[in-house]
């Protein structure tokens, strides 16, 4: 569940201004240094069930191949412990699986590995390792398991006083008081933060006439960025705007954003030509959502 945390940045003051007197692919093949076509990549899953496993106990060793252009090329897989062969190399099968089985006589960790040879040399060969646990008198293993508990928190800080827009022929422009975002969350949420302007209002002698908060439009700023957090777009004063749909000034998605991300923006007000000279005050309302998929 998120959690809405919205803070108003108080009024944007228009101050001076001679416009309105008072009103303030292609694709091309990995090459050698020899000219021949490099070897595709290839890995190998290697796993033994059952583990832990008794002494005595049979354990099924399985390889499973997989190449970077997704197909299950053929070969062969010698399975070892500790470097001694275990049997002989077993193939591949259409699959891409070669299996085995065996047996330890002794307790203890067993450093197994699936050594994969390829039958085609377009493809590399791998080598996989596994640790497997033999379990006999006087060596058995305790599992031993820790729940780490919630914490930390989110916190969504905004500058006080007000931003004074500065007027230079139709277009007014300020930036916006720091606005801080810490989180120490350890559950990762993510998290947004946007802002929406309402209209400005007159007063004086503008008394009774408004700029619509879509005349606001901003580039987001930041001092400091939370690991994984960007900033939203810039907006366009008049087209879109700030007044009828929220912005994004910076999000986090989850995983990411644990840290203090200090966010700003650089405003512009572009005032229509219409507007009646005289001081306007509106509000910048900041959200933050402290979750995000």
């Amino acid at each position: 569940m998120s959690v809405r945390i919205v803070r108003a940045l108080g009024v944007l003051a228009l101050l001076g201004g001679a416009a309105l007197g008072s009103l303030s692919s292609s694709a091309s093949a990995a090459v050698t240094a020899s000219g021949a076509m490099a070897a595709t990549a290839t890995s190998v899953t290697f796993t033994a069930s059952p583990n832990p496993a008794p002494v005595a106990t049979t354990v099924r060793l399985t390889a499973t191949i997989t190449a970077t252009d997704g197909t299950r090329p053929a070969g062969t897989v010698q399975f070892e412990v500790g470097g001694t062969a275990i049997g002989n190399p077993v193939a591949v099968t259409s699959l891409g699986v070669a299996s085995t089985t065996t047996a330890f006589t002794t307790p203890g960790i067993m450093a197994l590995s699936a050594v994969y040879t390829p039958t085609n040399s377009a493809y590399s060969g791998f080598t996989a390792t596994y640790s497997e646990i033999v379990t006999g008198p006087f060596f058995n293993v305790e599992p031993v398991t820790v729940t780490v508990p919630t914490s930390g928190s989110f916190a969504l800080t905004v500058g006080t006083g007000t931003v004074t827009l500065t007027v230079s022929g139709s277009t007014g422009t300020g930036a916006l008081n720091a606005i801080t975002v810490s989180d120490t969350r350890n559950t990762y949420p993510g998290w947004s933060v946007s802002g929406q302007a309402a209209s400005f209002t007159g007063s004086g002698s503008a008394a009774g006439q408004t700029i619509s908060g879509n005349q606001l439009g901003w580039v987001p700023t930041d001092t400091s960025l939370a690991t994984g957090a960007s900033l939203g777009p810039a907006v366009t004063a008049g087209s879109p705007g700030l007044g009828t749909t929220p912005a994004v000034l910076a999000l986090a998605h989850a995983g990411h954003g644990f840290g203090t991300s200090v966010l700003g923006a650089n405003l512009t007000l572009a005032i229509p030509a219409l507007a009646v000279a005289g001081p306007y005050s509106g509000t910048l309302t900041v959200t933050a959502i402290t979750a995000l998929a």
